[in-house]
C-alpha cells in the first residue's frame, strides 16, 4: 500500500518478513505473546518473534515500536517477560508513544531508550473506521432501552484489569430506579463471564451482552448511552475512551495514565475523571454531568486526524534512519 506521504506500507506475513526488504518494521503490541495462558506455547512464539526481529535487523531494517502499554495485560510468565524486555529493548530503533505521559513512563521503565529517536503521535480517532453515529432515539429503539432511562454503558473486549464486577458492584448501590447499565463486550474466560453474571444477577436495571461487538453495531449500542463508563485498575492509554469520543458520547475514567491529558485535549465537558475507586456516588454525579452539561455537537478531534498522523510518523522513519549514517 502506498501512503499518502509517500511511504510504501505492508503488512507482515512470515514470508515476507524472511525474504522482504525493508528500511523500516514498525511494531505494536510485541509482549501480546506473553499473555498466552501456556508457559510452552508463550515461549515459542516469543523466540520466534525476537528471532524475526533480528533478522530483519540483520538485513538492514529499523525497528520503531509503538508503546501502547508498558506490559502485557496479563503477566502470566514473569521470568519469561524478564527475558524479553532484555532481548528486546537494544533492537529498538525508535519509538512512538501515544501521550506525553505515556513518554514519560516509558523512559523511566527503560531508560536506555534515552538513546533513540522518539515522537509522541496520538491514536488515530475512529470516525473513518465506523458508520455515522445512530440518533440517541433510534439507538434506544433498537435496544429497547425505555426513553427515560439514564444509561450508563461499558463496551469493549472484557479484561480483568477492566474491573468490570466493581462497576456492577458500584451501579447496584446507586437508588435510582431510571439508571441502566448495559455492559456490552466478550470477557476472555469463562471464569470472568460467570464472575459478571453472577454480580448482575438479580438486579433488572442491568443488561449484559458479553460477546463480541461487531463494527456494525457499535453505533446502536453507543448511541443508546447517556454516559460511557470506564472503570480499569490500571490505564495508560484507552481506546475504547477514544472510540467513545469518536462517536460523541461523554466518558468517565479514573484519574490514571494519560486521562488527565486526553480531558485536556478534548474538554472537561465530553472527559470526566474521578480518583479512588469507583463508587455510586460517583456514578451519579457523572451521570448528572453528562446530563445536564452543555458541550457541543461533536469532540474535536482534529489533532487525531490520519493523515496528520502519517506525516508525524514518516518524520520519525526517517530521523531513525538517518540516526545510521
Amino acid at each position: 500500500m502506498e501512503a499518502a506521504t509517500g511511504v510504501r506500507v505492508d503488512n507482515i506475513t512470515l514470508r515476507r518478513a524472511l525474504t522482504g526488504s525493508y528500511d523500516v518494521w514498525h511494531v505494536h503490541w510485541p509482549d501480546d505473546f506473553l499473555s498466552y495462558p501456556s508457559l510452552a506455547t508463550a515461549t515459542a512464539y516469543v523466540a520466534a518473534e525476537l528471532l524475526l526481529f533480528a533478522w530483519a535487523r540483520a538485513r538492514g531494517a529499523r525497528l520503531v515500536w509503538t508503546v501502547h502499554d508498558l506490559g502485557p495485560h496479563e503477566s502470566r510468565h514473569p521470568k519469561l517477560e524478564r527475558l524479553f524486555w532484555r532481548l528486546f529493548r537494544p533492537m529498538v530503533d525508535g519509538i512512538v508513544t501515544l501521550s506525553r505521559v505515556a513518554e514519560k513512563k516509558t523512559l523511566a521503565r527503560f531508560p536506555s531508550l534515552h538513546r533513540v529517536p522518539r515522537a509522541v503521535v496520538p491514536h488515530g480517532h475512529y470516525r473513518p473506521a465506523y458508520p455515522d453515529p445512530v440518533p440517541q432515539s433510534k439507538a434506544r429503539r433498537t435496544l429497547d432501552v425505555p426513553h427515560e432511562a439514564r444509561l450508563a454503558t461499558f463496551i469493549g473486549r472484557v479484561r480483568p484489569y477492566k474491573n468490570v464486577p466493581r462497576l456492577i458492584e458500584a451501579f447496584r448501590a446507586w437508588d435510582d430506579n431510571e439508571a441502566r447499565l448495559l455492559i456490552a463486550g466478550n470477557p476472555v474466560s469463562e471464569t470472568l463471564k460467570g464472575e459478571i453474571l453472577n454480580a448482575a444477577e438479580g438486579d433488572g436495571r442491568i443488561r449484559t451482552d458479553l460477546r463480541f461487538i461487531e463494527n456494525d453495531e457499535m453505533a446502536t449500542v453507543l448511541g443508546a448511552a447517556d454516559l460511557i463508563v470506564l472503570p480499569y485498575d490500571h490505564i495508560l492509554q484507552s481506546g475504547t475512551a477514544l472510540l467513545a469520543l469518536s462517536f460523541d458520547r461523554p466518558v468517565l475514567v479514573p484519574d490514571r495514565g494519560a486521562m488527565s491529558e486526553l480531558q485536556a485535549e478534548v474538554g472537561a465537558e465530553w472527559v470526566r475523571t474521578y480518583e479512588g475507586d469507583l463508587t455510586a456516588g460517583t456514578m451519579a454525579e457523572a451521570m448528572d454531568w453528562a446530563e445536564t452539561d452543555a458541550r457541543p455537537d461533536r469532540v474535536p478531534l482534529d489533532n487525531r486526524a490520519w493523515p496528520r498522523l502519517a506525516r508525524q510518523t514518516e518524520h520519525l522513519y526517517r530521523r531513525v534512519l538517518d540516526a545510521d549514517e
